[in-house]
């Protein structure tokens, strides 16, 4: 998801600050996912290092 445009207009941050916290996203989950799936429909289990 490299377009900040995925974030929910609810979204509290300011509309400056959103790209970071993606890039923040993007890097936490490129360096520590280990594994992923999906129990449920509605569930995702994250495995993180």
């Amino acid at each position: 998801m490299t377009d900040p445009g995925w974030v929910p207009q609810s979204c509290a941050l300011p509309t400056e600050e959103r790209p970071l916290r993606v890039a923040e996203w993007d890097a936490l989950f490129a360096e520590h996912l280990r594994s992923l799936s999906r129990p449920q429909p509605l569930h995702l289990r994250l495995d993180l290092a």
